[in-house]
């Protein structure tokens, strides 16, 4: 046997197998995720986006056999990070976990976006995080009526702190003065503001419920509302802001993002996956500790949720124009 027909052979035998794998179905073809998964998130670890990314990563990697690399990127009020998932391959394999200022609320704060709503595909809505407002277990204000009442009689007086100018704490805070027809001065921080509410530096901040909880259940900060439209399991005993000043919602959320141009067969296992990562009890049961109310909404009614959710937000941005660079 010659040489030339051991290559024509193998040529053949190549064809022939390349044939037959053409001809398998789909689903025959490399599942995904065949390999690691990268999950960009826009804080630093141990935050509730962080930490609650991670839950859903184990769920996933005990799902599919493969790990979840959770890539912290924080800063510039999620900027840095959608813009880095925006660059990334449409495989499925670069995934953005962000919150309601990447398309809600940063499209109306800033002028330049290194990044548009239409560089990505929704997935799902994971769950909806409410704010509770603290104040210091030494505070005078022991409810929301003795803060607003407060707030009448002294207008800019009382001061309020946020994660920043134009963040989700700094908008919501100003979404509630709005609405309860009142002032206050707001202290923006670049780093955690609630250590100076508990010393009284400042009377009153929005912050996630993923932090304020275990803050008020070790006496630290006493809790005067949350977001909700209605209280929440964590907090059983405390208001919902809207029992005091009627139609406030103020709620962020947490969501899965895919670049555009991702698969269709891609995104429809995420959306299962993820679905069935959040009707888990346990998983469910531990969002609940934190304060979270999980969601898992398919595509078309998170894109519905987006477009409410921007709208509400933008009117807040230009009621009050709130402006950054």
């Amino acid at each position: 046997m010659t040489s030339k027909n051991i290559t024509r052979r193998g040529a053949l035998g190549m064809t022939g197998a390349l044939l037959a794998a053409a001809t398998l179905p789909v689903g025959a073809q490399a599942a995904y995720p065949s390999r690691p998964v990268k999950l960009i998130v826009p804080f630093p670890a141990g935050t509730s986006p962080d930490v609650i990314a991670r839950l859903w990563g184990e769920e996933f990697t005990k799902a599919t056999g493969q790990a979840v690399v959770v890539e912290n990127r924080p800063g510039a009020s999620t900027i840095i990070a959608a813009q880095s998932a925006a660059n990334a391959a449409p495989d499925g394999y670069t995934l953005l976990w962000t919150v309601n200022n990447t398309f809600s609320i940063n499209p109306y704060v800033y002028k330049k976006l290194p990044y548009k709503a239409e560089d990505f595909v929704p997935v799902t809505r994971i769950l909806s995080v409410p704010y509770v407002l603290v104040t210091s277990t030494d505070s005078k204000f022991h409810s929301l009526q003795d803060l607003i009442r407060e707030a009448k009689a002294r207008p800019d007086a009382l001061t309020y702190a946020s994660a920043g100018i134009g963040q989700g704490t700094h908008v919501a805070m100003a979404r509630l003065l709005g609405q309860a027809g009142i002032s206050m001065t707001h202290v923006p921080y670049k780093d955690y503001f609630l250590p100076d509410v508990i010393a009284q530096r400042i009377d009153v901040a929005f912050d996630a419920s993923t932090g304020a909880i275990p803050q008020v259940k070790a006496g630290k900060v006493r809790a005067l509302g949350v977001s909700s439209p209605k209280r929440i399991d964590g907090l059983p005993d405390v208001p919902a802001i809207a029992e005091v000043v009627p139609g406030f919602v103020g709620d962020s959320w947490h969501g899965i993002f895919a670049p555009k141009r991702t698969p269709e067969p891609v995104l429809a296992s995420l959306l299962a996956q993820s679905q069935k990562i959040v009707a888990q009890p346990a998983f469910r049961a531990k969002l609940d500790g934190y304060g979270l109310t999980p969601i898992g909404e398919p595509p078309e009614a998170f894109r519905r949720f987006l477009d409410e959710d921007a709208r509400a937000w933008a009117k807040v941005v230009k009621d009050n124009n709130i402006t950054a660079e």
